[in-house]
């Protein structure tokens, strides 16, 4: 091995036959980098972030799930207030400054500045993260009351629609590319959706319920479209190489700013007065009324930080793909937890929903190799050179 100021660089004695077998000399050398002798750790790193993508995803999964059975329970036992269930998806983000301080010193130690681009100022800030609390909040507020007029099952199934509408903002501010799978995901999915409005529509007695909840969160899933598409250009026009601190400003600073809007709409409904009587006739208790309401808080905060890291990782239309495949889970919970019913249409419903993410996660795939070549290719041009 040598010194520093060599370079690291060893030098091997290769033995080089000639034509004739007799006679053997060495007069080849081959000076590779020592660090080339040693184990590389992009194999490592690439492991690594697959690892924290599948963990991000299973708690958007199980979080998702769990949040809105707890909503649905919320209002099937004698709850009513759409502004509270709105609240408790972003109230409880404070318990987001844990990682944030948790991570501080080593976030200041091993910060890499970014030389690629310029650091917004403080007013683009507030301007982004006032737009994004915005689109939040109303985004909550819809969500909440679609959650009221549908069966948990049929919510969930139109929420999936979110994923066609942020595939379409992500190619129109040419963040993502069309590709037959992509096309095919967005059909699919679209047709899931209509398929859920038909069966609604056929229902007369609860017409006037499902046209209501159907619209809103239909809307809500929009918006929601939306606001990934935009969060994911945000971090790719200012953050190139994101850190924690940003990652959590994000997450923080909208949900302060959606939280504000929610409660200037609780405070002017006056939906406020009549909080106290709700939780004194809660069917399941005042305890169970108030320990739902918090797990509710504490489950869309998860299904938030890792939501905006599946973003960061891989991409705004990767994430919604992993809320996609939440949504055959929420309605067999249903069933079990619910009685709800599992119509045909319904059933069909599922189908098309997996089926379009299982389309978008094979183009995530294929997109996957295409890089992995390509690095190789840049890897190999990169040993020949190194090679004398």
């Amino acid at each position: 091995m040598g010194t520093v100021a060599e370079k690291k660089l060893d030098i091997i004695n290769v033995q080089e036959e000639t034509d004739d077998p007799k006679t053997k000399k060495t007069d080849a050398l081959i000076v590779i980098p020592a660090e080339s002798l040693t184990t590389t750790p992009n194999s490592v790193n690439k492991y690594t972030k697959w690892l924290e993508i599948g963990i991000y995803a299973l708690i958007v999964l199980v979080s998702q799930t769990v949040a809105t059975i707890l909503g649905k329970l919320y209002y099937n036992k004698g709850g009513k207030s759409t502004w509270v269930i709105s609240l408790t998806e972003t109230i409880a983000f404070p318990i987001l400054l844990i990682p944030m301080i948790f991570n501080c010193t080593n976030n200041n130690n091993n910060k890499i500045p970014n030389l690629d681009s310029k650091s917004p100022s403080l007013m683009t800030k507030l301007f982004i993260y006032v737009f994004l609390g915005f689109l939040v909040g109303i985004g909550c507020g819809l969500f909440s009351i679609g959650l009221l007029h549908l069966p948990a099952s049929t919510f969930s199934l139109i929420s999936s629609s979110q994923l066609a509408f942020n595939v379409l903002f992500s190619l129109f501010m040419k963040l993502e590319k069309i590709t037959p799978l992509i096309a095919n995901s967005i059909t699919l999915v679209t047709i899931s959706s209509l398929l859920l409005a038909i069966d609604s529509s056929n229902n007369a007695s609860s017409y006037h319920h499902n046209a209501i909840g159907f619209i809103c969160t239909l809307i809500a899933s929009a918006l929601f479209g939306l606001l990934f598409s935009l969060t994911d250009l945000y971090f790719r026009k200012f953050f190139k190489k994101s850190t924690l601190r940003e990652f959590m400003d994000v997450i923080i600073c909208q949900s302060f700013f959606a939280t504000c809007i929610i409660m200037i709409g609780l405070f002017a409904s006056k939906n406020w007065r009549n909080l106290k009587t709700e939780m004194n006739s809660f069917e399941l208790g005042r305890l169970a009324y108030i320990m739902i309401l918090i797990w509710i808080s504490v489950c869309w905060q998860l299904y938030t930080y890792c939501l905006l890291g599946l973003i960061m990782k891989v991409s705004a239309v990767f994430a919604n793909v992993i809320t996609t495949l939440g949504a055959p889970l929420i309605p067999i919970m249903s069933v079990i937890i619910f009685n709800d019913k599992m119509s045909g249409v319904k059933a069909i419903s599922i189908v098309l929903a997996i089926w379009g993410f299982s389309s978008y996660a094979y183009q995530q795939y294929l997109d996957e190799l295409n890089h992995k070549d390509d690095s190789n290719e840049i890897e190999d041009e990169s040993t020949d050179r190194q090679t004398i």
